[in-house]
Parts: C-alpha cells; structure tokens; sequence
C-alpha cells in the first residue's frame, strides 16, 4: 500500500512560522528609516534575540537584508529592492499611479500615498513626501487596520454591509488606536454609508493623534476598487477651503488613474 504523501503548509492552511517571522522583519525594516537592531526587532516582534539573529542570518545570505558594522543595524538589501523594482515594471496600477502620487502632493504640498486591501488592512505600496520641515509618511509595506483609516473606508465601501460584517465577523470590538478610532461595527457601517455617498473617506485623527486624511478610490476597467489613494496632513491644515481643495485635487488624480486602468464612469441620463 502506497503512503500518502503529506498535505503541504499552503494546502492545510498552517503557515511556516519561521517564514511568518521573517516577513514580519522583512515589514519592520521598511518601516524604518535608519535601520534596525537585533535588540529592536526582538522588542517589536516579540520574539527571542537568538531566533530573530538566525532569521537576520538567512535572509542576509540571500541578500534580503544586509548589516552596517558602523551602526550594528540591518536594513533592506539588495534583492528586496529588486523585488521592489520588477513590481514597478509589472504593475499597471504602479506604472500609472506613482506619478500621479508624484503630481499630487506638488499640487496639494502634502504626503500622499497608494494602498491596496489585504483582509482589515490596508497595505500601503508607494507614497510621496511633502517637502515640508516636518513630514508625514508611511513606507511602502506598512499596514494599517481599515477601520480607522481613510483609505481602508473607501474600501470598505466597496463592499456591502453583509460583506463588511463578515469581514470582522471574529472581531467583537474593532481595534483602539485613539481616543476618536471607531470601535463599534454599527457606526463603523454609519461611516461607511457616507463614504458612499460622498465617494470620499476621512480620517479625523483616529489612526493617529493630530493626523487627518482623505481617501478616495482607484477603481478598474469592471468597476472594482483596487486601491486607493490618500492625502495625510496635520489637523491644523484641514481648514473648510482647504478641505475642498484636497478633496477635489484627489478626485481628479484617481479619476485619471482609474480611467487608465480601463474605467469608464457611467453617464446620467438627465432631462
């Protein structure tokens, strides 16, 4: 009798914790600026130092990451720029929508970024900084739940109501970043009913204090929301008149970026 051969991880649904592991290094290095420590991502993924040097090690040997002596920090090395750079080259969405990220915030002056959905998250893939003294920025690969973001609400009205409670059908109560973040399912549903209506999402300071953002969609050829694209500034710039200038400035750079991904808006019919 011949032995079944054993299920792989992919079929059985278990991920390989140490490959879990190592994207989430993979993640905290593009979050970071100046590079990390062994001391640092132990702390920020939880995990022993011997095991995170062990990770560091392989991914190292591929060229995934590579180390400073001067500083004793990784960061991101070569092979995950390439990885980065074919995703430039095969991505529509990319080819199209980072330069009009680009244009976006000289019009606007203020950080722009290019997210897509991935569960409750939004995952951020390009982003464009304000030449400001201070910036606003989140690095391509960082996540962020949908609930309390601009961008992840314009997504989430994409979806019908019965999607969206199945979606957070595990979630009791929605996650707590800020005294404003919505955690209650029924007024995030609220929520997302005025983006619907308006065809623009907000962030008022619930992902992060003093933070306030607009969303809107990037949708394609079928009329599907496939990303979108935020503008990010300080409370103290998101006057009324400014408000309308950003909202307007956004609609007309994904109009355009949809349009080349095959939309075609639907024309009324009026009398």
């Amino acid at each position: 009798m011949k032995r079944k051969p054993k299920r792989s991880a992919s079929r059985n649904g278990r991920p390989v914790k140490s490959l879990t592991k190592a994207l989430r290094i993979l993640d905290a290095l593009s979050d970071s600026v100046d590079g990390l420590g062994i001391t640092d991502l132990s702390n920020l993924l939880k995990t022993p130092k011997s095991t995170v040097h062990r990770l560091l090690a392989t991914l190292e040997a591929a060229g995934y990451v590579s180390f400073d002596a001067a500083t004793a920090k990784y960061g991101l090395g070569g092979s995950a720029a390439r990885l980065g750079e074919q995703l430039n080259r095969q991505s529509p969405l990319l080819t199209f929508g980072a330069p009009l990220l680009e244009q976006l915030t000289q019009e606007c002056h203020e950080a722009s970024h290019l997210a897509i959905l991935q569960g409750t998250e939004v995952v951020y893939i390009s982003h464009e900084e304000s030449k400001e003294p201070v910036r606003i920025s989140f690095g391509m690969g960082h996540r962020a739940p949908a609930h309390c973001t601009a961008l992840g609400k314009v997504f989430l009205a994409g979806l019908s109501n019965s999607e969206i409670v199945m979606l957070y059908r595990n979630e009791k109560k929605l996650k707590k970043l800020t005294p404003r973040t919505i955690t209650s399912l029924d007024r995030l549903l609220t929520e997302v009913a005025t983006v619907r209506r308006e065809g623009i999402g907000e962030d008022k300071e619930e992902y992060t204090r003093g933070l306030r953002c607009l969303a809107a969609p990037i949708r394609d050829f079928s009329s599907r929301i496939v990303a979108a694209m935020s503008l990010s500034m300080f409370k103290h710039k998101m006057t009324s008149e400014r408000r309308a200038f950003f909202r307007e400035a956004l609609l007309r750079t994904t109009g355009e970026v949809s349009e080349r991904l095959g939309y075609q808006p639907v024309e009324r019919i009026g009398g």
